[in-house]
């Protein structure tokens, strides 16, 4: 019997986030230390998108530009960047500095939420592995699109994946 339970614990922490799964929720704070709850958030029925990104991240920087130019032409759609500290880089594990986030995310000129993942928690939930990762959560609080990575072409895929949603009044 303990067996069972060791094996199903198992599954469930490396258990992978599929399109159509509910949303996981989590608590953080934002980059000026605020609360940020995302089950408040979804309580709202909006969609939602999470971009998951460290400083170090070249791909990153020319995401977070993109997003911040389609959160002007999307008001109804919340976007998020979720900084993550604690991710593995080649041997070692980097903390992100709050003290740099705030200075990429000026000199980027964006004007994006950033909430801080300081132990990489979230990150965890939502399968994190490969930077830039962006989560589109539905109205109804369920993971829509899941994308890895970056290059020019993302933007306009996540620009149709938006509008989709936007014009689905279910």
């Amino acid at each position: 019997m303990k067996y069972n339970i060791i094996i199903i614990l198992f599954a469930i922490t490396f258990a992978e986030l599929n399109v159509g799964d509910p949303a996981p929720t989590f608590f953080v704070r934002d980059i000026n230390e605020k609360h940020f709850f995302l089950s408040d958030t979804l309580k709202l029925g909006k969609i939602t998108v999470l971009s998951f990104f460290t400083t170090w991240c070249v791909p990153c920087r020319v995401e977070i530009p993109d997003l911040d130019t389609l959160s002007q032409y999307y008001q109804d759609v919340n976007f998020y960047l979720v900084n993550v500290s604690g991710l593995a880089q080649i041997s070692s594990k980097i903390k992100e500095d709050p003290e740099i986030v705030k200075k990429m995310i000026t000199t980027l000129g964006v004007n994006l939420l950033v909430l801080m993942d300081k132990y990489g928690k979230v990150a965890e939930k939502y399968g994190v592995t490969l930077l830039p990762r962006l989560i589109v959560i539905d109205k109804k609080g369920k993971v829509h699109y899941i994308h890895d990575g970056y290059i020019p072409n993302d933007k306009i895929t996540l620009k149709n994946v938006l509008s989709k949603l936007a014009n689905n009044k279910k």
